[in-house]
C-alpha cells in the first residue's frame, strides 16, 4: 500500500506507520527545519510544499498514486496551548487536507489532531466533505498512554475508508489498547536517571513536578528550566526541589517514542518545537497496526526487497562458539516467537534445529541484531534459549515436502544452548515488540 504523509513535520507519524509495515512513498511539509530532520532520517523523498495551495498540492501528490494519505494538519488554532481560534489561519489547513483527500480519493486516509477539534465547525465541514466522497469514518480520541507511549497525550484520530460503514474500526482500536497507562519507567527503565523532573506548567495553579512512575504529561513545543522562585505545588510528589531538573531534548524525544538514534538537527528551540509538534511514533504505529489487523495483514514483509538488501545472508554467526555453561550476553537481542502446535514437541525435547516464520512477519525486525531465539510455548511461556546460527530466506517446503517451495518465509537455523530458566515463565507476549526490540536483559 503506497502511503504519503502530509504535514509530516519531523516524521513521527511516518516512522510509526513504517514500523507497522506500511511503505511511505513520500512526505510533504512547508517547514524547512523539520524537512531537514525528516530528510536525514528517511530514505524516501520529503518535499517542500505549501499544502494550503490545494490545486498545486493535488497535482504534486497525485504523481505518487497513494492508496492512503495520512497527516496531522497543524493544530495550534484548536489546541489548549494555542489561542483556540479556529479561524486563526491554521484551522483552515484541516479543510485543505479534506479538499486534497476529496480530489485524490485514496482508498484510505488517517487524520490526527488535538481532541479540542471535536468542538469546532472546521471538523464538521471536513466530515461533510469526506462523507460526500463516500468514506466510512471512524472517529475517536486516543490516550497515547494506552497505545505504547509513556505520555498522557489525548489525540483525535479519524480513519476513513471508501465504501465502509461509520465506526468500522472502533472495536479494533479499543481491543488493541493496553489495560493500563504506560509510565516513563515502564518504557525507558533506567535511561532517565532521575525519579522526578520539572515540566513547566501553563499556569502556577497546576503542578510542575512529575514522577517517572506515571505517564508524562503532554510533551509540548517548549521546554523551560525551573524558575529559581518556583514554589512547590500541593500536587507535586516531592517535598524538596533539590535535584529536580527539566527533561533534556533527547529525553523528551524518547518519551515521544522516537528511537534514541533518531537524528535531530537544528537549534535547541527548533528541535524542541518539532518534537512537541510530532505525533508520537508508537501512537502512529498503534494506528497502523490496527489498520493492518483490520486488513488481516499484520505486517507482511516484502521478501524481494529483503533479498535485495541481504543478497548472500541476513545473519551468519555460525563461527561464534556457543558456551555450554549458558554464559549469556544480556545486551544481545532475542527473538521470541510463538511456536505452532505441530512444532511444540520439537522444542520441548530440544531437537529443533530450524524455525521458520509464518507468512506474515514484521518488516521492521532488526535482523542484523538478532542473536538468540526463545520459543514461546502456548499456555507455558518461555524457558529454553537457542543460538541463531543463520537467518535466511527459505520456504516451509524444506521441512514439509508437500508445501509450496515458492511460499517464502524467514528461516532461522538454531542450536539449543540450554534452559534460561529452570521452569517455564509466563510472560505477556506482545508479538510485534518481541520480534523487534527485546534483549535478554529485559527478560532477566
Amino acid at each position: 500500500m503506497r502511503v504519503v504523509d502530509l504535514f509530516c513535520g519531523c516524521g513521527g507519524l511516518s516512522l510509526g506507520f513504517q514500523k507497522a509495515g506500511f511503505k511511505i512513498s513520500a512526505a510533504f511539509d512547508n517547514w524547512d527545519d523539520a524537512i531537514t530532520v525528516y530528510h536525514n532520517n528517511f530514505k524516501h523523498p520529503v518535499i517542500k510544499l505549501d499544502l494550503s495551495d490545494v490545486d498545486l498540492a493535488v497535482s504534486t501528490i497525485s504523481k505518487h498514486r497513494p492508496n492512503m494519505i495520512i497527516g496531522g494538519p497543524p493544530c495550534q488554532d484548536f489546541s489548549s496551548a494555542g489561542k483556540r481560534d479556529e479561524d486563526g489561519g491554521r484551522g483552515d489547513l484541516t479543510i485543505c487536507y479534506a479538499r486534497i483527500i476529496e480530489a485524490i480519493r485514496p482508498e484510505w486516509f488517517v487524520m490526527e489532531n488535538v481532541d479540542r477539534i471535536l468542538k469546532t465547525d472546521k471538523l464538521v465541514k471536513a466530515v461533510e466533505i469526506f462523507k460526500l466522497c463516500g468514506y466510512g469514518l471512524t472517529k475517536t480520541v486516543l490516550n497515547a498512554a494506552y497505545c505504547g507511549v509513556p505520555q498522557r497525550r489525548k489525540r483525535f484520530i479519524m480513519i476513513g475508508h471508501i465504501g465502509e460503514k461509520d465506526d468500522f474500526m472502533i472495536n479494533i482500536l479499543q481491543e488493541h489498547q493496553d489495560s493500563r497507562e504506560m509510565t516513563i519507567r515502564d518504557y525507558l527503565g533506567s535511561q532517565i536517571d532521575v525519579d522526578y523532573y520539572y515540566r513547566h506548567p501553563r499556569s502556577y495553579v497546576r503542578r510542575g513536578i512529575f514522577s517517572v512512575d506515571e505517564p508524562s504529561p503532554t510533551i509540548r513545543g517548549v521546554n523551560r528550566p525551573m524558575p529559581a522562585g518556583y514554589q512547590l505545588h500541593v500536587g507535586d510528589p516531592v517535598k524538596s526541589k533539590d535535584g529536580i531538573r527539566p527533561l533534556t531534548t533527547l529525553e523528551r524525544s524518547m518519551i515521544q517514542t522516537f528511537p534514541k538514534n533518531f537524528k535531530f538537527i537544528g537549534t535547541k528551540t527548533g528541535m524542541e518545537q518539532m518534537i512537541g509538534n510530532a505525533v508520537p511514533v508508537n501512537l502512529g504505529k498503534f494506528i497502523g497496526d490496527c489498520i493492518m489487523s483490520y486488513l488481516g495483514i499484520d505486517n507482511s514483509v516484502d521478501y524481494e526487497e529483503l533479498h535485495n538488501e541481504f543478497p548472500t545472508a541476513i545473519i551468519d554467526h555460525s563461527m561464534v562458539e556457543v558456551n555450554s555453561d549458558l554464559i549469556i550476553e544480556p545486551e544481545k537481542n532475542v527473538l521470541i516467537s510463538l511456536v505452532t502446535k505441530e512444532n511444540v514437541d520439537l522444542f520441548l525435547d530440544g531437537s529443533a534445529q530450524i524455525y521458520y516464520t509464518g507468512k506474515k512477519f514484521p518488516s521492521t525486525v532488526a535482523l542484523n541484531r538478532l542473536y538468540y531465539f526463545m520459543p514461546y510455548i502456548k499456555q507455558k511461556g518461555i524457558r529454553d534459549l537457542y543460538f541463531i546460527k543463520l537467518a535466511r530466506v527459505g520456504s516451509k517446503h524444506e521441512v514439509h515436502p508437500d508445501a509450496d517451495e515458492n511460499d517464502l518465509r524467514l528461516v532461522f537455523e538454531i542450536e539449543k544452548i540450554g534452559n534460561l530458566f529452570p521452569d517455564y515463565k509466563p510472560i505477556e507476549l506482545k508479538i510485534w515488540h518481541t520480534f523487534t526490540d527485546t534483549v535478554l536483559d529485559k527478560l532477566m
